[in-house]
This record gives structure tokens, C-alpha cells and sequence, in this order.
């Protein structure tokens, strides 16, 4: 019941950075929206791992997050250099 809840509010959470993502006001606000966004559904999936007994999901996940960390970090140096 509790990872239920739980999973219900990181959804909500999740439905707002979306909005964030499409009105964000400056592309710093976007790719952080994404980077949220990404550590929310890895949270999920890490949930949903933990309730299923699907222990081998934990490495994808682990993969997944440096993967998108990789991913911010590429796109933040190419907005701090300016699209030249």
C-alpha cells in the first residue's frame, strides 16, 4: 500500500516537470525539468524492481542514471558554450 502511494505522488511530481518542461522560460529550466524527470522515473522503476523481487532491474536502472547524467552534462556544456 505504501509503494502505491508513493508511486502516486512521484507521478504527480512527474506530471509537473513535464509542465515545466514545455513552459520552462529558458533552456537551463528545460534541462532541468529533464534531469528531474529522469531521476523520477528511475525512482519508479526502482520501486517497482523492489516490489517485484527483480534485482537484476537495479543495474539497468544504475546504467540508466549515468546515461542520463552523461546526457546533462553534454547538453549543459553545449548551452554554456553558446550554439556557435
Amino acid at each position: 500500500m505504501i509503494y502505491l502511494i508513493l508511486n502516486i505522488l512521484i507521478l504527480l511530481s512527474l506530471i509537473l516537470m513535464i509542465i515545466k518542461l514545455i513552459l520552462g522560460p529558458t533552456a537551463w529550466d528545460r534541462v532541468l525539468a529533464f534531469a528531474s524527470m529522469s531521476s523520477k522515473i528511475s525512482i519508479i522503476s526502482l520501486v517497482y524492481a523492489i516490489t517485484k523481487g527483480f534485482f537484476v532491474m537495479i543495474d539497468i536502472i544504475i546504467i540508466f542514471l549515468v546515461l542520463n547524467l552523461w546526457g546533462i552534462v553534454i547538453i549543459s556544456r553545449f548551452l554554456e558554450r553558446g550554439r556557435k
